[in-house]
C-alpha cells in the first residue's frame, strides 16, 4: 500500500507546486516575452481567479491591464482590468500605477479629460504619493485641452507657487503663458512670455515663445518687432514653412502699410 501510496502523493506535491502562483507567473512573463500576448494574459487571469486577494493576482491584474493597453492596442479593455484592480486592492501597491495607466488612457487615447482629470485628482489625494507636482501639470493641460484656460492657470499656477523647484516649473510657466494668449490677452501674454525667458534662457519652449511673441506683436502693429522675432528663429524652428510665410506676410503688409 505504502509503495502506490508513494507515487500518488509525490504526483499530487508535484501538481500543486505547478499550480503555484509564482510558477504561473513566470508562464506567463515567459508567453508575454516571446510576444504571445494573448496566452500571456489568459494565465495572468489564472492567477487572478485561483488567488482572489493576493498580492500576485493585484500584480496579474496590473499585467493584464498593461497588456491591453501597451500590447493589444485594446484601451476599453486595460480601462476594465485597471479599474478592476482598484476596486479590489484599494489599498495595494500597484493602485498609483493602476489609476497612472487609466489618467493616461482617458487622457491621450480616448481624450475624455473630464475622467482623466477624475484620476489625476484621486492620485493627489493619495498620501505620500512620490510626484504630485506631475499630477498637477496634467490636470493642468487636461483644462487647457478642454478650452477651459482660466481652470488651465490656476493649475498651472499652483505647479509654480507650491513646487517652484519642479522639473515641470519651466513648463507651467510657459504655458500659463499660452493661457493668455489664446484668451486674447497678447499684453499679459507677452510679459508673461518674456519673465520665462529670463528665468529660463536655455528652455526648450525658447523658440515657441518667441513665435507667439511675434504674433502678439503683430497684433498690437508692432511689425518691426515681430519681424525681428521671426528672424531671430527663422533657422532654427522645426516647421522653416510657417516661419518663412509669417515672414512673406508680415513684409507684404508693412509693404503695403507705407503706400
Amino acid at each position: 500500500m505504502r509503495r502506490v501510496l508513494l507515487p500518488l502523493l509525490l504526483l499530487a506535491f508535484t501538481a500543486s507546486c505547478q499550480l503555484r502562483p509564482v510558477n504561473l507567473m513566470a508562464e506567463a512573463e515567459n508567453l508575454y516575452l516571446k510576444n504571445q500576448y494573448r496566452e500571456s494574459v489568459r494565465v495572468f487571469l489564472q492567477i487572478v481567479d485561483r488567488y482572489p486577494g493576493s498580492k500576485d493576482a493585484e500584480v496579474a491584474l496590473l499585467r493584464v491591464g498593461q497588456t491591453f493597453q501597451l500590447n493589444l492596442n485594446n484601451p476599453q479593455n486595460a480601462l476594465e482590468y485597471f479599474s478592476r484592480l482598484v476596486s479590489e486592492y484599494p489599498n495595494g501597491e500597484k493602485v498609483v500605477q493602476a489609476r497612472e495607466a487609466m489618467a493616461g488612457i482617458y487622457d491621450k487615447n480616448l481624450r475624455d479629460y473630464d475622467k482623466a482629470l477624475e484620476q489625476y485628482r484621486l492620485l493627489l489625494d493619495v498620501q505620500g504619493v512620490a510626484e504630485p507636482d506631475k499630477y498637477m501639470i496634467a490636470i493642468g493641460r487636461c483644462y487647457y485641452l478642454k478650452e477651459d484656460y482660466k481652470e488651465a492657470m490656476a493649475a498651472f499656477r499652483s505647479v509654480v507657487e507650491k513646487h517652484p523647484n519642479s522639473k515641470y516649473a519651466a513648463e507651467a510657466e510657459y504655458q500659463i503663458g499660452n493661457c493668455l494668449f489664446v484668451s486674447n490677452k497678447c499684453e499679459d501674454a507677452i510679459r508673461q512670455y518674456n519673465a520665462v525667458l529670463t528665468k529660463y534662457p536655455e528652455t526648450k519652449y525658447r523658440n515657441d515663445i518667441i513665435l507667439s511673441l511675434g504674433v502678439c506683436m503683430e497684433e498690437k502693429e508692432d511689425y518691426d518687432g515681430a519681424l525681428k522675432m521671426y528672424k531671430d528663429i527663422e533657422d532654427k524652428y522645426d516647421n522653416k514653412v510657417l516661419i518663412k510665410r509669417r515672414i512673406e506676410a508680415l513684409q507684404t503688409r508693412m509693404k503695403n502699410k507705407h503706400r
